[in-house]
């Protein structure tokens, strides 16, 4: 070897070499660890993050399924529909000349159609922007000449086909609208996740339930979502789609609903101002629930329940209102009952006779009684049966505010009776404590006097007084009402309320003569004892005096089977005005006649 071979310049040269050598190799070594990670190792992860790019995963609704009254008479409904729909993707053409393509073939087909145009560009470009797998619906529930049109000429028109949409139909229109309810869009709290935990990418167009039955048993009504994937190329164009899982039809409904008495309830009202309960004491059942004003359920249903809301919110009367759960009014004389039971339990002897003057004038207040010159003596069932506010005055002061807060409580009052509808108004029973924060001013005796005839701050919903109702009727016990029973025939138990036996007695009694010879003889029916209390509560309109008007009864009264409250506005009397539509509700539940009756105004003025 040649001694320049060891030269420190061919030295340096070769471990320049040999660097360059490893430094090769370690990065040929990076690289290929990195290649196996991202091949192998990670192959799995972006394996899934690919999918989640090109997976699309929509929501298809299933069937909504019936309601139904208890004899089985279909009162919600779901009928063929189909709509026109438009697949954007199939007109493949790039970025903003798709939304020209899909614009102008919308126009031609408006015209060929003689249908109005109902999308407008701005919504075809939203929907290419952020829907495009997904079919945009042009027209809805088009009729048969539409589709046989489309079907003859479905080659000329590329990405145009018919789907069906099936709607909700309410065969007997505005019949029970408060109680049934009514569909409409998905609402903020539904779920965004297939049942496998994955978020819903679209979701096919379906209707939940907004107001009423509909909204209350919405998860059973609607059954459960089926789910359709698509796979979408780069671009956003399906590439394949399947069903992953098939929707589930909802289940039907069977209410307790009686629609034939719903029919007699209705038409008692004949569109006035007002409300009906019937329900079954001995489980809840409830066999009626009607308010008046209302509406055509099938007015409700989209695309029309926009211009219905609008219109209904101006709309004298108020009808969106479900008077029988929702409306608080002062109860009037039906909360005598409460008060007779309150008083007995204090120690007031149901014999003892009262002098009644036709005006209560204690504490330096003036409150009349409905008989102008007073009723002379009378005992406790005699002050129920003609509606005695001064003997009730006076047996309210005695007793004292606890004590009928304490029994009406008891009863109902104050609280919502749990029914299966939402949004149920509780009712008001002020107390000293109340008037103290609210007025800063002390209890005194004369709002107890109001308080004991059904007036001043008290209020409550015409169910409230019928569920307090079926407490007498049932000597105490007290069912939860309902309006799905699920095939149960007994009724929830709510409460054995401690009260006297007597004292029921007593005041059923009172309650039997309100009807034979009272205020109540309105609600007389052939061959049927009825147990009934009247009530006139005055309210103040626009500075115009005016009253709502109430009767509660049941029968038959020594074995209850039904219980009717009426309630209506701008009323005369209890017994004149409300008493006639308790009378057809029971004749129609007993298939009897109503008996004819000759009272004088006076006596049916509460």
């Amino acid at each position: 070897m040649n001694v320049e071979d060891f030269s420190p310049q061919t030295l340096i040269h070769s471990w320049r070499l040999w660097l360059l050598a490893g430094l090769f190799l370690l990065a040929l070594s990076i690289l290929t660890w990195r290649l196996w990670n991202v091949q192998v190792l990670d192959s799995p992860r972006y394996g899934a993050a690919q999918s989640a790019q090109s997976f699309r995963y929509v929501e298809v609704p299933g069937l909504r399924g019936r309601i139904l009254d208890r004899n089985g008479e279909v009162l919600a409904d779901n009928r063929p529909a189909y709509a026109v729909a438009l697949y954007c993707e199939e007109l493949r053409s790039a970025g903003r000349y798709t939304t020209l393509a899909a614009d102008t073939l919308i126009d031609q087909l408006a015209l060929r159609l003689g249908l109005p145009r109902t999308l407008t560009r701005e919504q075809v470009a939203t929907h290419i922007r952020t829907s495009l797998p997904m079919p945009l619906i042009i027209w809805q529930d088009v009729d048969y000449r539409t589709i046989a049109y489309l079907s003859e000429w479905a080659e000329e028109l590329p990405g145009v086909t018919v789907l069906p949409m099936p709607k909700r139909i309410y065969p007997n229109g505005a019949l029970a609208a408060h109680t049934i309810g009514y569909v409409g869009a998905p609402g903020k709290k539904q779920s965004n996740y297939t049942n496998s935990g994955r978020k819903w990418n679209y979701r096919l167009p379906e209707l939940r339930g907004r107001a009423g039955l509909e909204a209350r048993y919405d998860s059973i009504l609607a059954g459960k979502s089926g789910e359709e994937n698509l796979r979408v190329d780069s671009r956003g164009y399906t590439r394949e789609r399947w069903v992953c899982e098939e929707a589930v039809p909802g289940s039907d409904l069977t209410t307790t609903l009686d629609v034939r008495l719903q029919r007699v309830a209705e038409a008692a009202l004949n569109g006035r101002p007002g409300a009906v309960v019937a329900l079954d004491p001995r489980n809840g059942d409830i066999l009626s629930l009607a308010s008046a004003p209302g509406y055509d359920l099938n007015m409700m249903i989209p695309p029309h329940a926009g211009a219905t809301l609008a219109r209904l919110n101006n709309t004298p009367g108020l009808p969106f209102i479900n008077r029988p759960i929702q409306a608080q009014y002062a109860p009037g004389s039906v909360f005598k009952p409460f008060v007779a039971i309150a008083g007995q339990a204090c120690g007031h002897n149901p014999d003892t006779l009262y002098d009644c003057r036709g005006i209560y004038t204690d504490y330096n207040c003036r409150l009349r009684c409905a008989q102008r010159y007073g009723h002379g003596e009378l005992d406790l069932r005699q002050a129920i049966m003609k509606s005695c506010n001064p003997y009730f005055c006076t047996m309210g002061t005695q007793i004292g505010i606890e004590a009928i807060i304490q029994t009406a409580k008891a009863a109902g009052f104050s609280a919502a009776t749990g029914i299966d509808l939402p949004a149920e108004a509780k009712g008001f029973i002020p107390s000293p404590e109340w008037k103290q924060r609210r007025y800063k001013n002390k209890w005194n005796p004369v709002d107890t006097a109001q308080c004991a005839i059904g007036q001043g701050a008290i209020t409550a919903t015409p169910l409230q007084v019928a569920y307090a109702t079926s407490a007498i009727a049932m000597r105490g016990k007290q069912y939860r009402p309902r309006l799905a029973a699920f095939g149960k025939t007994t009724g929830e138990l709510v409460h054995t309320l401690p009260w006297s036996q007597r004292a029921l007695t007593e005041v059923i009694e009172g309650m039997k003569m309100t009807v034979r010879a009272g205020t109540g003889q309105t609600m007389q029916v052939d061959g049927v004892s009825v147990a009934g209390k009247t009530g006139t509560a005055e309210y103040m309109d626009r500075g115009v005096r005016r009253k709502h008007v109430w009767c509660t009864a049941f029968a038959p009264a020594d074995k209850p089977e039904i219980v009717v409250c009426v309630m209506l506005d701008n009323g005369i009397g209890g017994g004149r005005d409300a008493g006639p539509v308790v009378q057809k509700v029971l004749a129609s539940y007993f298939k009897t006649s109503a008996t004819e009756v000759t009272a004088d105004e006076e006596t049916l003025s509460d």
